[in-house]
């Protein structure tokens, strides 16, 4: 068997596969170096909240008591049980994967199936208790409001804009209810509106340039619907969704050591809310076909106001839908 000739061996016919593991190791190295990263924001928000989550609920963590769960190098899960007025919280800590080449891929809408995470957050879902009142409820921040209806019936149908206090930072945030009685309890609460304060980067009722580019409470909302684009097909799906309040608040950089303790102030607003929820007594409960039966008749009326080809069209589309909704079922009608 012929041996290697070493000796005509150059360093040059090595030079594409050493650039090849350098951009690998660089690669992985930046991978590694943003995992730590995410995990020390994860923890300081966690670390700034935990007191807040100890104290009301007698479960918080896993079976084994660890408070965050790693569930992938960008985002964290914790799990809280164990209070009036809510059976149980999933929290996801859902982070941005920054300069590592791995997550822009994985993470890049154009690139993946994954939806790319805009800035660090954290999304909760709080299961609310079965004997609570079916109703709608939301603080959502201004920059976020117009998406939200676009994209869920029931901030753009079951909802009226609620009439706001003085004090309270209406620039910043609108609140839509279907239930006034639990509204004005909310908004007579001058601790969830100096929290709201908080959350916009100021000082009550100031008049100076926020702290955040965009407030840290993004949206809170109480429902009984699900998280979809358009009405259910007929008004007993309407009553199959579970009670929920979902919320997400935006994780600013520097936690408490740099805005104080902003993210345990909106923990806590969060929870004051649900315990309005929880106490409040409804002089009437809305009936669910009732919303439907408005939101319907608002279409019809919007579609009357539109001009012949306008109409045209959107008949086209509502056919299509109807379609495809078919084509699910198996039932295509031509």
């Amino acid at each position: 068997m012929a041996g290697i000739a070493w000796h005509l061996v150059k360093l040059s016919d090595f030079y594409y596969e050493l650039a090849a593991i350098i951009i690998l190791a660089a690669v992985l190295a930046a991978h590694h170096a943003v995992r730590a990263v995410n995990q020390a924001v994860a923890t300081s928000w966690m670390k700034d909240t935990i007191a807040i989550w100890q104290a009301n609920f007698a479960h918080f963590g896993d079976d084994k008591r660890f408070s965050l769960i790693r569930d992938g190098p960008y985002d964290f899960i914790f799990y809280a049980s164990g209070r009036v007025f809510v059976k149980k919280v999933y929290g996801f800590i859902k982070l941005v994967s920054r300069y590592d080449p791995i997550g822009f891929v994985v993470s890049n809408p154009y690139l993946a199936t994954a939806n790319s995470v805009k800035h660090d957050s954290v999304v909760m879902d709080f299961h609310i208790a079965d004997e609570l009142p079916r109703l709608f409820f939301a603080i959502i921040s201004k920059n976020q409001y117009p998406n939200m209806k676009r994209k869920r019936y029931d901030v753009a149908d079951f909802g009226a804009l609620a009439k706001l206090p003085a004090s309270f930072p209406k620039e910043h945030f609108v609140v839509l209810t279907d239930a006034p009685e639990l509204a004005n309890a909310i908004l007579s609460d001058s601790e969830i509106i100096n929290a709201l304060w908080a959350a916009a980067g100021l000082e009550p009722l100031s008049k100076s340039e926020p702290s955040f580019f965009v407030p840290l409470l993004e949206s809170l909302i109480i429902t009984d619907q699900g998280k979809l684009a358009e009405l259910p097909a007929t008004p007993d799906e309407l009553t199959s969704f579970p009670k929920m309040m979902h919320v997400s608040l935006k994780i600013e950089k520097g936690g408490a050591q740099q805005h104080g303790n902003v993210a345990q102030k909106l923990v806590q607003l969060v929870l004051d809310v649900l315990d309005h929820y929880g106490d409040i007594e409804l002089s009437v409960e809305r009936e669910l076909r009732d919303i439907k039966y408005q939101a319907e008749k608002r279409k019809e009326e919007e579609v009357g106001k539109m001009s012949a080809d306008q109409q045209r069209k959107f008949n086209e589309e509502k056919r299509k839908k109807e379609l495809k909704k078919k084509s699910k079922m198996g039932k295509i009608v031509m």
